[in-house]
């Protein structure tokens, strides 16, 4: 006898839980083009090219190490983590024992909320934002405090500093940002950092696409002074190893442990072809090839001189990630509504800003093939032409 589904009572918690917009956007972008459709996909958050051979070499060479590691990952990769990070950062502090490798920055961001938050306890988090920093928030059991940014997407210390109380336990930082693709100005950095002094508040510094800046005046959120503070960070946005699913965490011993004995029980290890894959990143650096960063700068500038000439939009060009961040408000009263009439009608996925709490906004991701970023921004011209007139 079939069971009524009806019958099964989901918990509570999956009332507040849905997947990811960025995600869903990608699907059914993915789906359209897999009927036939022409799709100019400018969702997704990875780099266009494949993994570095070098790379994928370096793991092919130790397929038959394939047996689990320690659940916080590979001892030789911990080490060469906290290696790279204690010099990129300049925090001394930095060693083995403070390293936790994940797969991916996903679960290294629930554990370490996992391990930091109490029920009803509040995480702040800068808005726009992408939405898994808020979802993971709830699922700790704990409540997304969503304060907005100022109008040049910079951090508003005034407005967070205004929402800090004594149920306060972390705030998550994001820079270079996703959505708006911003970075986050060193004075605001260091007037939330005064305005921590001496709190119990952590700072989680979200930094995966801290290797992908195109502007010299950028600061690392972690070398500002934070007392108590999370750095999470991965390989994919810089490496081209999305797929792979590999991260990691940087925190104190304390919250080290508590986030491998989640993650011992939760996930174990990170898959050991990632972690080979991690080490062999590490062994250049860590840095994205050249060549990347001059595409991503070309691109960037293929963008910004397209949208400059369509009338209405409004944006600010960003100073990392691979993101455009389009202020909608001038042609739309419902960006969701546009973005999918645009996807209808001209076959070009943005994902519009109702998944990152800014309606009225859509994110382009300009990481794809030149010649589908250029027909794509020709639609997007020719679209919002027919659109207001």
């Amino acid at each position: 006898m079939q069971r009524d589904k009806s019958q099964i009572g989901l918990a509570a918690r999956m009332a507040t839980l849905h997947e990811s917009p960025t995600m869903a956007m990608n699907r059914h972008a993915k789906q359209l083009a897999a009927e036939g459709k022409t799709i100019y996909n400018l969702t997704a958050g990875e780099l266009a090219s494949d993994t570095p051979l070098y790379i994928q070499k370096a793991v092919a060479e130790k397929l038959h190490m394939n047996k689990y590691t320690p659940a916080a990952g590979l001892p030789e990769l911990r080490q060469q983590i906290a290696d790279s990070s204690r010099k990129f950062y300049g925090l001394n502090w930095i060693q083995p024992a403070n390293v936790v490798v994940t797969a991916s920055t996903k679960p290294a961001m629930y554990a370490s909320l996992f391990a930091l938050v109490n029920p009803g306890d509040e995480v702040i988090v800068p808005i726009p934002a992408w939405r898994s920093h808020t979802q993971l928030i709830e699922l700790v059991g704990g409540v997304a405090v969503e304060v907005p940014m100022t109008d040049d997407f910079d951090l508003d210390v005034k407005a967070i500093t205004a929402r800090i109380n004594a149920r306060t336990k972390a705030i998550i930082l994001n820079s270079p940002h996703n959505p708006t693709g911003t970075v986050f100005s060193k004075s605001s950095l260091l007037e939330l950092a005064a305005a921590l002094k001496d709190s119990v508040i952590t700072v989680i510094s979200d930094d995966i696409y801290v290797k992908l800046v195109y502007d010299k005046a950028f600061t690392l959120p972690p070398t500002c002074g934070f007392e108590r503070l999370i750095i999470i960070n991965g390989f994919s946005k810089s490496q081209a190893l999305t797929g792979w699913r590999i991260g990691y965490l940087i925190a104190d011993e304390e919250v080290a442990k508590a986030a491998t004995g989640l993650l011992s029980h939760v996930t174990g290890n990170a898959p050991m072809p990632s972690q080979q894959a991690a080490l062999a990143a590490l062994s250049r650096g860590d840095r994205p090839p050249a060549e990347t960063l001059e595409m991503l700068k070309h691109q960037r500038e293929l963008v910004d001189n397209t949208l400059k000439k369509i009338p209405n939009l409004k944006y600010h060009l960003p100073g990392g990630a691979f993101y455009f961040f389009i202020d909608l408000r001038g042609i739309t009263k419902s960006s969701a509504g546009w973005c999918e009439q645009l996807l209808n009608e001209t076959g070009v996925a943005l994902v519009p800003g109702e998944a990152f709490s800014a309606p009225g906004f859509a994110r382009l991701s300009f990481v794809t093939d030149e010649a589908v970023l250029t027909k794509a921004l020709e639609q997007i011209k020719q679209f919002v032409a027919r659109s207001v007139k």
